[in-house]
Parts: structure tokens; sequence; C-alpha cells
């Protein structure tokens, strides 16, 4: 892309503008303002190509901006690409003038694809045609037609890209008002571990050999584009959906790439009833069909009902909910004591969030966590939850009481952002904590998503005095590999690997945690389970040399007095877990 092209980032939210600055460096010349104000000022003086724009800002909100440049004008031709978190949004901003938008938590693949084909119709497009019909007419029709094409069309795969996907479908849907239809979303599970075995050339045979698919049993029947990334959409008459026809052909393509036995496809459906309905939101709903299946290998096909709406809606009020709570301080840590096996003694914690809901009561992790996990909203309570323990650990110390370390979670989403490393480091300097006393937990699927960003990161965090331990071991899908690349200090195993009732299949678990604990202690890892939660596990883990425990055998998570009183008690010796917990 033409460096000389400006961009102007606009979003209150100074780690989003850095994220999406990231994503743009070097592709564009970069301009960044923190409010709608600030951005018009900004065009009324600078020359921009393209905004990228938040909706929800405080102050002058993004739909306000919108208006006001589309009736400036000299602003009225600048396209706009909205980010929003709110599917509520995105239809509202596309009617106010946007010419698309981008979802948080951000992709980076997809923010740079949408941006770029934007550029493409909007800047590029124009400037090329310009030069060209200076030269030759026919060759300026010809470029015309190529941009045309490179605008509406997957660079990859050739098919509709998501927006001309939604105008082609919605056109079809028009000519044929007495047939009925089914939109049909799908994509591969686990689709970056096929890249990440077998390299982005064989996933990209595996994405063609779907648009092939496609192009030879769909054609003739329907629509069909690719949406993003491994995610494709049909549009397909009411009875060959229902009778599941797309899968063979599918099935038959991806046999010719020799992968075709791990490789699964999952379908999310929606019956097409209000034709009034524009199609992103038909979209939509066959996605949260797809979602609702996602990590179930019972099940690869899912219809959209009016359940899945209401717990859209449920999810919808959640995040709003969750915001607020966190400006009323109703989120709390609760610290869970970890304790070394052979003597009992404690030797550090772990801190969990609870939700101290005003009508609800205490509301456990398990009601919301999963959702703001999903939609980014853990970045912001990861970092509340890690300022209120140094608070708690800065307390201990004015109050004289030695504290062990506790650790706290960083999400995966965050090592997308550059400053978190300073920003982690300016926290413990903040109240005078040592880096030690800090302990970063780090989930095993983050390595696997954002490895080489993330080992930066880990390198400038230890050789400031962090301890970094990796969670869940054990849960992911390539543990062993991650010991001999990942330079942690620490493992925490995920003691959900021995939750199998059946016999046999326990006893193959704990042969396998009984070769994996003795080849990590080699490599010099203290191993800390978690989730101990019976007399049996305890034992089993004290034969294989496990050092440190933690769970519901020996200690529940406590409110932070307790956790203090219980640290007092520790250091004056007149606590410990019993020989049998």
């Amino acid at each position: 892309m033409d460096t000389s092209l400006a961009i102007l980032v606009v979003d209150d939210s100074k780690v989003d503008r850095t994220l999406l600055a990231n994503m743009f460096s070097g592709s564009y010349s970069l301009l960044e303002a923190r409010s709608g104000r600030e951005a018009l000022e900004i065009m009324a003086h600078e020359k921009v190509d393209v905004v990228v724009l938040d909706i929800g800002m405080e102050g002058m909100d993004g739909f306000e901006v919108i208006s006001a440049m589309k009736a400036d004008p000299a602003l009225a031709g600048v396209p706009i690409v909205v980010e929003t978190s709110e599917h509520a949004h995105e239809e509202a901003s596309l009617l106010a003038g946007a010419d698309d938008f981008i979802v948080k938590p951000f992709n980076p693949v997809v923010v740079r694809k949408r941006v770029e084909n934007i550029v493409i119709k909007h800047v590029l497009e124009r400037e090329r045609l310009q030069m060209e019909v200076q030269k030759n007419e026919l060759l300026a029709s010809r470029r015309a037609s190529e941009l045309l094409f490179a605008a509406e069309h997957d660079s990859l795969t050739g098919l509709y890209n998501r927006s001309a996907f939604f105008r082609k479908t919605a056109a079809y849907l028009a000519e044929r008002p007495s047939e009925d239809y089914t939109v049909v979303q799908f994509d591969i599970e686990r689709f970056k571990v096929i890249n990440e075995l077998y390299g982005s050339e064989k996933g990209d045979e595996v994405l063609l050999a779907i648009a092939g698919a496609l192009r030879e049993s769909v054609q003739d029947i329907g629509t069909y584009g690719r949406m993003e990334a491994d995610r494709f959409a049909m549009c397909l008459p009411r009875a060959y959906a229902t009778e599941k026809a797309f899968e063979q052909p599918l099935a038959a393509a991806l046999e010719r790439t020799g992968l075709d036995r791990q490789i699964v496809l999952c379908y999310g459906m929606y019956e097409v009833v209000d034709r009034s309905m524009p199609v992103d939101i038909m979209c939509d709903r066959a996605n949260l069909a797809l979602r609702s299946i996602k990590g179930n290998y019972n099940e690869h096909l899912a219809l959209y009902d009016g359940v899945m709406h209401q717990a859209f809606v449920a999810e919808r009020e959640l995040l709003d909910e969750g915001g607020r709570a966190l400006l009323d301080g109703q989120f709390e840590p609760f610290i869970q004591p970890i304790f070394d096996l052979s003597t009992g003694k404690l030797a550090s914690a772990e801190a969990l969030v609870r939700w101290r809901h005003p009508a609800k009561g205490l509301v456990a992790p398990g009601a919301f966590m999963p959702f703001f996990e999903n939609n980014g909203f853990i970045v912001k309570l990861d970092g509340y939850i890690r300022e209120s323990v140094c608070k708690i650990l800065f307390r201990m110390a004015e109050l004289g009481i030695e504290c062990p370390p506790v650790s706290v979670n960083v999400s995966r989403l965050e090592f997308y952002d550059p400053n978190l490393c300073q920003n982690l480091i300016d926290l413990v300097t903040r109240y005078g904590i040592d880096p030690s006393k800090l302990r970063l937990e780090i989930t095993e699927s983050a390595y696997a998503d954002n490895m080489p960003q993330l080992l930066e990161a880990m390198d400038e965090l230890q050789r400031f005095g962090f301890t970094v331990l990796m969670d869940d071991f054990g849960a992911g899908y390539s543990s062993l590999s991650m010991l001999r690349d990942v330079s942690v200090d620490m493992i925490k195993l995920d003691m959900r690997f021995l939750s199998h009732e059946d016999e046999g299949v326990q006893s193959r678990e704990r042969n396998i945690l009984q070769a994996i604990i003795p080849m990590a202690k080699s490599l010099g890892l203290p191993i800390i389970a978690e989730g101990v939660e019976t007399g049996g596990q305890a034992s089993f883990l004290k034969k294989v040399g496990c050092d440190f425990v933690q769970g519901y055998l020996y200690a529940r998570p406590l409110p932070q007095d307790e956790h203090i009183a219980l640290v007092s008690d520790a250091v004056r010796g007149a606590f410990a877990f019993g020989e049998e917990g």
C-alpha cells in the first residue's frame, strides 16, 4: 500500500488507537485523534484518505462525526470504516453513511483487508482511473473493470467478499420473492492448527478447494462468498439446505487435499423468513447458530432459533452491565492460596475475579468470564484486577506482613498491545512492589496464538523481575512443544486432564502426567496443580513429584481481608494444611 495515503484513526481508547496504528504502520501515513471534535479539526487542515472511526466515544460519538462529514462537501467523499463491538451499530453505521465496519476485539488480518478494500474502492480506483483515462479510454475501461473486480472479490479465492456477498444476496432474494431460502455460514474447526502443522500454502490449498466446490455446486442455485479467514457464507434454496446437500461436494473437494480426515467443517443456518431483513443480519443469525456449536465435536451443524437470539440479547446486556460494574467497582479479587505439597505451608496465591452485583449478590466467574473473554472486555477487567492486587500487596506491606507472591492473569489479547510490558512495569513501580511478588499467568493457548510477539514481551518482563507461569498446561494441543519453545518460569497443571470418570481413560491420563511432570521438572520448572478437589488427586500428585497445589481440597478463594488474615497466620506458623488435606 502507498504510504503517501493518510489514514486517520479516531478512538478515545489509547489501547485501541495503538493496536490500530501498529496494524497500519508501514502501509499508510498515520494520523490519530482522541475525540470526534479533534478528528474534524484534523480533517480541516490535513488531507485524509480514509477514516477508521470508533462509534462508542464519549462526547461526540461516531454517528455525530459521520453526520458532520457527510454535511461537509470537502469531507463527504472520504471513506469511513467504523469500529464497534455492538451488532446493532453495524447496520446503523452503514445506513448513516459508513462504508464498512470492523469488529472488536480486532482481528489484524480482517482489519487490514477491510481497510485495504475500502482504499482500493474509494481512493486507488479513482486515482488510477483518472490516469488511465488520460492515456486511453479503452485501457481505462479495462482497468476500471479490474479494480471493480478487486473491490468485490476475495484476492485468494476469487469469491465475493463480505460486502459484495451482502449486496448480491439481497438482489438475488429480491428477484425470487416466492422461493424459500436459507443462509448458511461455515468455517473450519481449528484452522489455525492446519496452518501451523502443514504451512500456510497447504492452508490456502484447503481454502481454494472449498471455493472450487462452492463454484461447482452453488453457482446455479444461490450465492456464496468468503467472509474472512476460513469463514464462508452461502444463500441456498431451503430444501437443498435442509437436506444438507451442500456437505457432499465440500467433503469431496477436501478429500482431494489429502487432509480430509483432519478437517471438520461447522455450519450455522438461518432460514430466511423476513425478506426485508438486511442480509448482514441474516448472516449474524447464521453465525450465532455456528457459535453455539464451536468446540463441540459431537455437533457440526446448528439451525438458528429464538433461544439463540435471546442468548445474544442477554450477552449484549451483560456487556453493558459489565462496563457499568467496572466503573462502580463491583468487581473484586478473591485470592486462592497455593500450598507447598511436601510441607503444607502457604507458598503463593492466585487472584480470581468475582462480581459483587448489587441485585444478584456474588456472581461466580463462570457466569460472565467466557463472554468477556470472547468480546475483549477481559482486557479491561484483567487490568483492573491486577491493580486491585497491587493495592492489596501495598496494604500488606504497610501492615508489615510479608506477603507471598500473587498470580494475576494476562489475556492473549493484551499481547497485541505494544505498551503491555511498560504498563506492567509502571504498575509495580507506582505501588513500590517487587515484580517477583506479582506473578503473571498466561494460558497455553496464548502461546500458540501470537508466539513471536509474546516471547519478546516475556523476555522483557522476565528481565525486569516478573515470574511468568504457563497456565492451563495439559489443556491445550501442544504442551510438549511449548515446553521446548517457551522459557516460562513455572507451569500450572490443569487437573481437568484427570476429570474423566472412565477408569481406562483416567489410567492413560495418569500415565501421561506421570511422564510429563518429571520431564518438566528436569527442565527446572516448578509445577503447580490447580483445581485439586479430591484426596486421590492429591496422593497421585505427591507420588509423581508435583511441587505445589491449589484447589478447594485445601482452600477456597478468599476475600482480601480473609486472605490477609490467612497470610498473617501462615507467617506466624499458625496455619498449614494437614497431611491428608
